[in-house]
């Protein structure tokens, strides 16, 4: 899960993470060198300062005693030692009264209390471990007293608390500037990167016209060049399949027309033949003996009806290679009629039209597009899907006002079934195929949107040229503008 966590994330994300991670931990690592290499030289500076004052006490035990002045010991030493760094000195008598004698108050507040004093959590980890020096010495009225030399690593603390925070804070302060201007320079070398991902959707869909600006970085201006170069290729042979479909498209039509007018012309007649002469049986069947007569009558029947049926399997078959009624009645109806045609042969099969405002013809291209396009989602969809239910939704949209222009007008047809659907990226066949190139013959789009179990969906949208009467209203306005 982590690792899918990392991997969604965008390239310059990883890189401002990796490197603040390295950053950090550098910043973590020079601090843990100075603070191990502070504790020794606390523990240095502190051990030396106990061994000064030591030093000092000593000579200062000595000088009074050489004066006859040690009952002075307790006046003399807070003046004497009040600047003693790293260590404090007490006195305490037989009686085990303890007094301090160095540094003094104001001074111990000075280093003591100091606003760059280290936590206690800093003073624990770094403080060094000091020992206390004792010196016997007489106060005085032959009472002896004990001189305490502590070690006081508080202030030498402070000071490299303060050198290892201002060194984290400088560290810290140049990593912030250096993961802005990181994330400032790797956006300029990471956007074209982003624009390749955008013009291979755009390839992904269908837009072969797409181009790439060449970006200044050598390498990523190659790829920009090749991605050029791929798509113009790519526009080419898309412009050369659609005329190569449009050629098949032209040259099944003219074959379906071809077939519709044998039909029409050889089959029809002769269709028309068989009943007149079967009509023409029957009558002369009435002249004859009625046992024999009622023979015939029957036979006669049998072939009139076969005669008949053979009829509705010729227009139905006219009516799929090439509708008669196309231009001659409503385009609505036109289509009503082709799903009332599958519902009579896919009995089991549940239709659902719904169709909006149509005019009554958009011209034949259109409006044999529109029925090819049906007929060919029907088709797949009982022969392919195996669907139970099917919707045909067919209506004229208007877009928005464009300028000066009449308001756009296109011809919205969706498809959708409940059968087994394809696997997204399936290849599709020559029928499906076709669909496409006639609608995009056209300048509009088609979508199909599948998946296993789930149906299928067929989505066109026709753009319409204007009508007459449009283009005439839009030439009196525009008339009237230029007067």
């Amino acid at each position: 899960m982590h690792r899918q966590w990392w991997n969604d994330l965008p390239v310059r994300w990883q890189l401002m993470i990796s490197i603040s991670i390295i950053s950090v931990s550098a910043v973590l690592l020079s601090v843990a060198l100075a603070v191990y290499d502070a504790r020794g030289r606390v523990e240095v500076e502190v051990n030396a300062s106990m061994e000064l004052s030591l030093q000092l006490v000593n000579d200062l035990v000595k000088r009074l005693a050489a004066d006859n002045h040690i009952d002075d010991l307790r006046k003399v030493m807070p003046e004497q030692l009040k600047y003693v760094r790293h260590s404090r000195i007490l006195i305490s008598d037989e009686q085990g009264d303890l007094m301090q004698i160095a540094p003094d108050e104001q001074v111990e507040r000075r280093l003591f209390e100091h606003p760059e004093r280290a936590p206690q959590w800093f003073t624990n980890l770094v403080g060094p471990s000091v020992g206390t020096r004792e010196i016997r010495v007489m106060l005085g009225d032959n009472r002896m007293g004990t001189i305490h030399i502590v070690g006081e690593p508080r202030d030498e603390l402070g000071e490299v608390w303060e050198e290892v925070s201002r060194r984290a804070v400088i560290w810290l302060a140049i990593t912030a500037m250096m993961l802005a201007l990181l994330y400032i320079v790797l956006g300029r070398l990471l956007n074209p990167l982003v624009n390749l991902a955008g013009g291979m959707q755009e390839l992904e869909d269908g837009r072969y016209g797409t181009r790439l600006a060449e970006p200044r970085v050598r390498e990523l201006a190659v790829i920009a060049s090749r991605f050029n170069t791929l798509a113009e290729a790519l526009e080419k042979a898309r412009a050369e399949n659609s005329r190569l479909y449009g050629h098949v498209i032209e040259v099944q039509e003219d074959e379906r027309r071809q077939v519709a007018n044998e039909l029409h012309d050889e089959a029809g007649p002769c269709l028309f033949g068989i009943t007149a002469n079967v009509s023409s049986i029957g009558r002369l069947a009435d002249q004859m003996p009625e046992a024999q007569g009622a023979q015939v009558k029957q036979r006669v029947g049998e072939i009139h009806t076969i005669t008949e049926r053979l009829k509705t399997i010729n227009r139905d078959l006219l009516r799929r290679l090439r509708p008669v009624e196309l231009g001659r009645i409503p385009l609505a109806e036109l289509i009503d009629s082709l799903v009332a045609g599958f519902g009579r042969r896919h009995p089991e099969v549940t239709f659902s039209v719904a169709i909006g405002s149509l005019a009554h013809s958009y011209g034949e291209a259109v409006d044999l597009t529109l029925f090819r396009c049906v007929q060919e989602a029907l088709t797949n969809a009982m022969r392919h899907g195996k669907a139970t239910r099917m919707s045909i939704d067919i209506r004229e949209e208007q877009g928005a006002p464009n300028g000066s222009q009449a308001p756009s007008s296109k011809v919205r047809l969706t498809i959708r079934d409940n059968g087994a659907g394809f696997a997204p990226g399936a290849s599709m066949g020559i029928g499906m195929t076709a669909m496409r190139e006639r609608v995009g013959g056209l300048g509009g789009t088609a979508s199909i949107d599948s998946a296993p179990g789930q149906g299928t969906t067929v989505s066109m949208v026709v753009p319409l040229e204007p009508r007459k009467g449009e283009i005439a209203a839009e030439t009196k306005v525009m008339e009237g503008r230029v007067k």
